[in-house]
């Protein structure tokens, strides 16, 4: 009797040390879950399409305080976990309860410049789990969008960031240039063209550098002009593309951001801009539109008057980009946060430790 009363002692403190643990890991889940859903998240940079401001390998802390946490609208998925279950294909969620989103309030409201998190506007799944992209906010609800010549222009105003910006030049040159060269001057993957008179590199980089490179080494460089694409090439990937507009990433617009309240009329022009934006995120479920016109619960509507804020982002890899001007406007309620510091970075061609850029560790980003 006293062996049996032993074992079963022995049984139920591991019982209890099992639970505990489990409760543990379950009360540390949560607590890690509600920080990365109300407070602050951690996203690593899969591409150069924020270059110079942000490199591929940058782990950067995003902030949820600033423009305050959106309520999750699929509340049945796995705490600290996106679309899958990480290592595995297989779903994180399931969507049979899909929930009305509100934003809690935030310190700060969204400015123009700020780099933002969001999830994109293209996919399948519900929005709140959809891939997170990051790039800079340059249009808020109402502005005017324009790009002539590669310049950006918001509300007629020139509007890039020379700091933070980079483009697509041809450096012509009069030698073969050293790797060592380009590292130097931080200029990553150039292309050389050995095209009898037009020898030289293709390659990215911001206004300030190639006012650096043509004062500091004329002797090797003869000239650097952006290349900008032609007018006659379209780009059926493009928001809104039709060939009368002729837009390209280099030229685009003018467009306006659709601000909450705003009336449009809904001629031929307007449906053509905005009706993708319309369809897909106004939540009108009886909605239908031809090239003129646009019924709205089987009724014509001369005008169309908007339910959301609406914002425009671009990487400041301008030539190297996927935004606005191919997914279209973001829809405030996509916008996941503020990018607040790089917490540390690595170079995704090396090992981890290798690769370490000591000199951006706790960098902010600006």
């Amino acid at each position: 009797m006293l062996l049996f009363q032993l074992k079963n002692r022995r049984g139920g403190s591991v019982i209890a040390a099992i639970r505990s643990w489990v409760g543990s890991v379950f009360f540390a889940a949560m607590a890690a879950a509600v920080i990365r859903w109300m407070v602050i998240g951690l996203y690593v940079i899969p591409s150069g399409s924020m270059e110079p401001t942000l490199f591929p390998g940058d782990f950067v802390l995003v902030s949820k305080l600033h423009y305050g946490a959106r309520t999750p609208a699929t509340p049945l998925q796995i705490p600290i976990t996106h679309q899958t279950i990480p290592g595995t294909k297989i779903p994180a969620y399931l969507d049979w309860i899909e929930l009305p989103q509100y934003r809690l309030p935030g310190f700060s409201k969204i400015q123009r410049n700020d780099v933002i998190v969001f999830n994109t506007p293209v996919g399948h799944e519900p929005p709140d789990l959809r891939e997170y992209w990051i790039k800079r906010c340059i249009g808020l609800p109402g502005d005017l969008v324009h790009i002539v010549h590669k310049q950006l222009y918001v509300n007629h105003t020139p509007a890039d960031l020379p700091y933070s910006v980079q483009y697509r030049y041809f450096m012509k040159t009069k030698r073969i240039l050293t790797a060592a060269f380009f590292e130097k001057n931080d200029i990553k993957n150039p292309v050389r063209s050995t095209i009898p008179g037009r020898e030289g590199y293709t390659i990215y980089t911001t206004p300030e550098k190639v006012k650096q490179l043509i004062t500091v080494l004329p002797t090797c460089i003869q000239s650097i002009d952006p290349v900008e694409d032609e007018k006659e090439v379209l780009y059926p990937s493009m928001y809104a593309f039709n060939p009368a507009l002729g837009w390209s990433k280099d030229n685009f617009g003018p467009l306006q951001v659709p601000k909450k309240g705003m009336v449009v009329p809904m001629d031929a022009r307007h449906i053509l801009l905005y009706s993708p934006t319309i369809k897909k995120f106004e939540g009108k479920k009886n909605i239908r539109f031809t090239k003129t016109a646009c019924w709205i619960d089987g009724q014509e509507v001369a005008h169309y008057t908007f339910a959301k804020d609406y914002y425009f982002a671009m990487g400041d890899n301008r030539d190297q980009s996927g935004d606005s001007r191919f997914i279209g406007f973001i829809p405030e309620d996509h916008i996941v946060g503020k990018a607040v510091m790089v917490l540390l970075s690595s170079d995704r061609n090396k090992s981890f430790f290798s690769g370490m850029r000591w000199n951006r560790l706790f960098h902010f980003v600006n």
